[in-house]
């Protein structure tokens, strides 16, 4: 990667997704004929078969309710930055301060934009296949029973894996663009704070001599040097004793 593309990907990150990967599992099917375990081990098969079935399931649940936070959150956040801007706006001439602070909320505007994109991407409804009761209600044999459900639910996990998977990368580039956001926000603030100290008169130059004054009053004599040199030693053994505690487990 050159460094206008690492440029580019830490301003506006893409995402490259396999999708060669997500078309093998769309297209796969298990059939019965080819589950080869043996008939003793079938219900220990399906269980683990099931378990694996929860554990996608919750991890699309798990999803979902990440990106409802994040919509939910930039509502907030961004009601906030628009309540600010509006009243800086109304309050001060229109200089150079302020016309960064706007182009900051523009910039902000659009990560939260892409935030909220991806996250409906990821509570999009789509072609989700589930395991419902009369996946179960099969008349076979017991051997036969068992590698019908194994084929039924392998198939419905690797239908969905697809699914799920366009899931996480959709909230995967939802973080990467609330993460810029975030920094968006903090730079703001700063700006906010910094425009704020310059407006307010207060002479910091005399505070940082008195603040340097007071350093130069402080004394230090041969005993309090001795009880640095005694407390950074204690704490290096300690750290030690902690490390070699820690590697014995």
């Amino acid at each position: 990667m050159n460094f206008f593309s690492r440029m580019r990907e830490f301003f506006w990150p893409l995402l490259e997704k396999d999708k060669e990967k997500d078309k093998k599992n769309s297209l796969f099917s298990l059939d019965v004929n080819e589950i080869t375990v043996d008939s003793a081990h079938l219900q220990e098969t399906l269980g683990y078969v099931i378990d694996c079935y929860n554990s996608e399931s919750d991890r699309r649940k798990g999803i979902e309710s990440k990106a409802s936070l994040f919509i939910g959150t930039i509502s907030v956040v961004t009601s906030v930055v628009l309540g600010v801007t509006s009243i800086l706006v109304k309050e001060i001439e229109f200089d150079l301060t302020v016309l960064f602070l706007i182009v900051l909320l523009f910039i902000l505007t659009i990560y939260m934009s892409r935030t909220i994109w991806f996250s409906i991407q990821a509570l999009e409804r789509k072609a989700y296949h589930i395991f419902s009761v009369e996946d179960v209600l099969i008349n076979d044999s017991n051997e036969e029973y068992y590698k019908k459900l194994i084929a039924k639910i392998a198939n419905i996990i690797y239908h969905n894996t697809s699914i799920i998977n366009s899931k996480v990368d959709s909230m995967t580039m939802a973080q990467e663009y609330f993460k810029r956001a975030i920094v968006t926000v903090v730079l703001y603030s700063f700006i906010i704070l910094l425009f704020f100290i310059s407006k307010s008169g207060i002479d910091f130059s005399s505070y940082l001599e008195r603040f340097i004054d007071l350093i130069n009053r402080i004394h230090i004599n041969g005993w309090n040097t001795l009880i640095l040199y005694i407390l950074s030693i204690t704490s290096i053994i300690l750290s030690l004793i902690a490390v070699w505690r820690q590697n014995k487990k």
